[in-house]
């Protein structure tokens, strides 16, 4: 046998969008002629590598000289490959004349049913996508979420109470609460300073006051308690903002943020939220940091977390998205 396929195996779902192909080829007398290694699926070449490595398991199997090296690791990619089918992987040898060998070893793999492009940012999985991106491409800006979280919105009714409460949210996006808000008999009204998201709502027959991102167009005290549901991280001067709700919403305020605290968990995953990557996030906040400024404005802040994340702590402690602050001031 002159070669054998260690990875991938039909019992180990790859994603073809980028998946490790190890294994090792010995042709004797022509193994001094290789160039490369090439992986292929019919007209497809998947990857290649010119290095190939020491395998003593293959060395002491095959009783080769110490200096003999006959393995090969590469990542490979498949663009064609269906979500949930097989193809083929078939090794062959790249020479140094240029030719190519007949085919040496091989394995059927078994993708996973889902296309990876098709997330955010799949376009960077496509290797048609051959640009350099650049800032404006990667710290993009989502849209407004047409629906909210379910569990946050259980914790709004538990922090405000029953209706009937005077409610405004202030950076209400598309109405995403107060849908739901008014459904429940709350007197519900939005202030949001994005024309489109304005139109969304006129059109959906939202209460709602478009604003400059400044005052509010409220009388003193006009309001029970105020939602600021992931607006905070975008506003360059929270204090005066904050100040400007108080104002309007002096005895209750809740406030949904990006849990920065995730960072340092993360860190052994080398990862990064996604949400944190937004252009316009200018505040990033702890549970410390955000009591702190809360407590300027109102004499009791209470900050928990919602929303859980998916990676958990490498000991497999839960770590979760966002903070969520209930700010009250005494009657």
């Amino acid at each position: 046998m002159p070669g054998y396929l260690d990875e991938p195996t039909p019992t180990t779902l790859i994603d073809p969008l980028c998946f490790f192909v190890r294994g090792w080829v010995w042709l004797e007398q022509a193994q001094a002629e290789f160039a490369a290694v090439e992986a292929w699926s019919g007209e497809v070449l998947l990857g290649a590598t010119r290095a190939l490595t020491d395998r003593p398991d293959v060395r002491a199997a095959l009783q080769l000289p110490a200096a003999a090296h006959a393995g090969f690791e590469l990542f490979a990619h498949h663009p064609d490959a269906k979500p949930g089918g097989t193809f083929a992987v078939d090794i062959h040898g790249r020479l140094r004349d240029g030719s190519r060998t007949p085919r040496i070893t091989g394995a059927i793999a078994t993708t996973i049913a889902r296309d990876y492009r098709t997330n955010h940012f799949g376009v960077l999985l496509d290797r048609q996508t051959t640009a350099v991106q650049r800032h404006g491409n990667v710290f993009a800006v989502g849209p407004s979420q047409s629906e909210g979280d379910a569990d946050l919105a259980q914790l709004i009714r538990r922090y405000f109470g029953p209706p009937p409460l005077r409610i405004v949210d202030v950076g209400c996006g598309l109405g995403s609460y107060g849908r739901g808000l008014l459904a429940d008999g709350y007197d519900w009204i939005g202030a949001e300073v994005n024309a489109a998201d304005c139109a969304e709502l006129t059109r959906l027959g939202l209460p709602h006051r478009q604003v400059d991102g400044g005052a509010l167009p409220f009388a003193d005290g006009a309001f029970d308690a105020a939602l600021c549901i992931e607006v905070l991280e975008h506003v360059d001067e929270p204090r005066p903002f904050l100040a400007e709700i108080r104002r309007v919403a002096p005895r209750r305020l809740l406030v949904s943020v990006p849990n920065c605290e995730l960072l340092g968990y993360l860190w052994d995953h080398r990862a990064t939220p996604w949400h944190m990557l937004e252009a316009t996030h200018v505040n990033f906040f702890t549970r410390w940091s955000l009591g702190a400024l809360l407590r300027e404005f109102y004499a009791d802040v209470e900050v928990l977390f919602h929303t859980p994340y998916p990676l958990r702590t490498i000991e497999g402690t839960p770590l979760h998205y966002n903070l969520l602050a209930v700010a009250t001031n005494p009657p």
